[in-house]
């Protein structure tokens, strides 16, 4: 009986350490729907310094960080560092999403200079489009006053 109930703990203390519990694919699926969910302050507290102000600038242009659907999260760790992948994007297809391992915890690295998982593309465009109109509207404006 000892046998028994040794070889069911044995059992049970590998299958836990084997679990994924807070792996970078949890994390990066909670991330990821706290975002598609506007759950602002969840996504906060899953990332570092600069995913923070990364989503910062998606709420202050409107706060759509264009996932339509969080399915497929597949990460590649390499020591401390993952690189996930994921579905599903407003343009379609899946993206990429970064996140290091800081102590026993894993955390998004989503660089708002970067474009990360490109939340940020479809605003990044837009300003562009807007840049370039605002340029031309002035370049017309001072060949008028001429």
């Amino acid at each position: 009986m000892k046998k028994v109930l040794f070889g069911v703990l044995a059992i049970a203390f590998l299958a836990s350490c084997g679990a994924k519990g807070n792996g970078p694919e949890k994390v990066a699926t909670e991330y990821l729907n706290a975002l598609k969910n506007k759950e602002w302050d969840k996504a906060k507290a899953l990332g570092n310094e600069d995913t923070k102000a990364k989503i910062d600038g998606i709420k202050g242009f409107g706060g759509d960080a264009g996932i339509t659907e969080v399915k497929d999260v597949k990460c590649e760790v390499k020591e401390n560092e993952a690189e996930c992948s994921f579905c599903c994007m407003k343009e379609g297809g899946s993206s990429k999403l970064k996140l290091v391992k800081e102590g026993d915890k894993w955390i998004v690295n989503d660089k708002k200079e970067l474009g990360g998982a490109d939340f940020g593309a479809e605003l990044d465009s837009d300003t562009d489009e807007v840049e370039e109109t605002l340029s031309t509207e002035m370049d017309n404006a001072t060949s008028e006053e001429k």
